[in-house]
């Protein structure tokens, strides 16, 4: 029977055997041993890449870890700046320790700096008020304030707790109030001046020989400048009453001392060198009303910048038959040009003066020997020239020989006066003087006096120089120094 199946079969050779048939392999199929290499070289540039871009791992140490757990975040002004990588309990000398270590990001090494803090975040309620909230339905996390120093790579000794100012305080003041009692101290209490608030109480703990109790303070930058030697604090905590006719009232920032405690301090007018930090005051339980009256001029942190190079002066004199000793006192400053600009009433005695001499800087000259520089313009100063004084005077002046000044002055403007006041410069707020053509006049109640004259005048918003004081019978002006840029040209 014959088979209709069409049938294909390979060629065969003569010898019976079939022959093989060898297909060359596709171009594509040619480079497949190529992708294996491409992923090895793509996970070893994604390693390196990523170990080039790691930031610094760093390790603190706590009492106590909170619920923080690995994988947590590290967070700086809320911003999360690493990971949480692990947290070992250690425990050397059997004292419990939390070792918590951390991989921060890459561009966040420079957050790392001698006196940085770290805390665990959780939520507190205290006095100090209530922090942590949003650690309550999220994570704990590791919190970090970065610190001023140079940089450190640790390891750091965590705080137990939240401190209780987390804003960067570079410029606030740490001082120590000492008592016989804690007197309504607490953590987180409000510190105030004229009742508004200038600090909080960092810390309340009894000293380390258990006699007094001492509370950390920190003064914000700002009021620093009113700390001063001479500066009185007080208790405020406790309710203050009035009945009158308007009826039954109190004051509701006692209330606020009364709940989480309270300082309030005063600063005499005399007040003394500006307080460091580390400086210890005592705290007493009540005001005294001499205290509550005191009412120094002192510019503010932002306003208290650096002062012109000046320097008290001194013109002493001798007169009538017993030669009785007589003064008269102001400033001198030195221009940029190196002339130092004197009012002309330290350089123009009376006319019966009998030896007459001129004090600054450390030295003292005959006023005759002097090589006074006379100026149709302004009539009320003169210049002498620093050349002619011995290389020691310029000491004397500080280095910030500030440029002068033509502008208009802002009549907005908080003017300050350098000189007069160990507190630093005087500040005349706006409404307290106006400018009359090239003159500013300063209201009389200033408090200003004859032996302030020639203090250098600045601009406070802009810091400029804008003048010299002026006092005349009484009136207190500010000479505009645009007619001295080319004083003894």
């Amino acid at each position: 029977m014959s088979d209709d199946r069409s049938l294909t079969s390979a060629p065969r050779d003569a010898s019976g055997v079939p022959e093989v048939i060898v297909q060359p392999a596709s171009r594509r199929g040619r480079f497949i041993w190529l992708v294996p290499i491409l992923a090895a070289a793509v996970t070893v540039w994604v390693s390196v890449d990523a170990w080039f871009d790691r930031g610094p791992q760093i390790e603190i140490e706590f009492l106590d870890a909170h619920g923080l757990e690995a994988g947590d975040p590290v967070r700086c002004h809320g911003v999360e700046v690493g990971r949480v990588g692990e947290v070992v309990l250690d425990w050397d000398d059997g004292l419990g320790r939390v070792r918590v270590i951390a991989d921060l990001e890459a561009n966040a090494g420079d957050l790392l700096r001698a006196g940085t803090r770290f805390w665990i975040q959780w939520p507190e309620f205290d006095f100090g008020g209530i922090r942590g909230l949003d650690t309550v339905v999220g994570p704990r996390y590791l919190a970090l304030i970065p610190g001023t120093g140079e940089l450190d790579d640790g390891p750091f000794l965590g705080l137990n707790r939240a401190p209780v100012l987390t804003e960067a305080s570079s410029g606030g003041l740490e001082i120590i109030i000492a008592s016989s009692e804690r007197a309504g101290m607490r953590r987180g209490g409000l510190v105030s001046y004229r009742g508004m608030a200038a600090g909080r109480i960092l810390d309340v703990e009894l000293a380390s020989d258990s006699t007094r109790v001492e509370s950390t303070v920190l003064i914000k930058e700002r009021y620093a400048p009113l700390i001063r030697s001479g500066t009185r604090f007080f208790s405020t905590s406790g309710v203050a009453f009035e009945f009158g006719f308007e009826g039954f009232r109190t004051d509701v920032d006692s209330l606020e001392s009364m709940i989480s405690g309270g300082i309030g301090f005063a600063t005499p007018p005399d007040a003394g060198a500006a307080a460091v930090t580390g400086t210890r005051f005592d705290l007493a339980m009540k005001a005294d009303q001499d205290w509550l009256e005191w009412s120094p001029a002192i510019a503010l942190g932002d306003l208290a910048g650096g002062s012109p190079a000046s320097v008290r002066s001194t013109l002493r004199w001798k007169s009538g038959l017993l030669r009785r000793s007589k003064s008269r006192r102001g400033w001198v400053t030195l221009l940029p040009n190196g002339l130092l600009v004197i009012p002309t009433s330290l350089v123009t005695p009376p006319a019966n003066a009998i030896d007459p001499t001129l004090e600054f800087g450390g030295i003292s000259r005959p006023l005759e020997s002097l090589a006074v520089q006379g100026s149709s313009v302004p009539a009320e100063f003169r210049f002498l020239s620093l050349g002619d004084f011995p290389s020691e005077v310029a000491g004397a002046f500080s280095e910030d020989v500030w440029p002068l000044s033509n502008h208009e002055v802002d009549s907005n403007q908080t003017l300050l006066v350098h000189g007069g006041n160990t507190t630093g410069p005087i500040p005349i707020d706006q409404g307290r003087w106006e400018q009359s053509m090239s003159t500013i006049v300063i209201d009389s109640q200033a408090g200003l006096t004859d032996d302030q004259a020639g203090c250098a005048v600045t601009e406070a918003g802009s810091g400029r120089l804008i003048g010299f004081l002026v006092i005349v019978d009484g009136v207190v002006s500010v000479l505009n120094v645009s007619p001295l840029e080319h004083a003894g040209e």
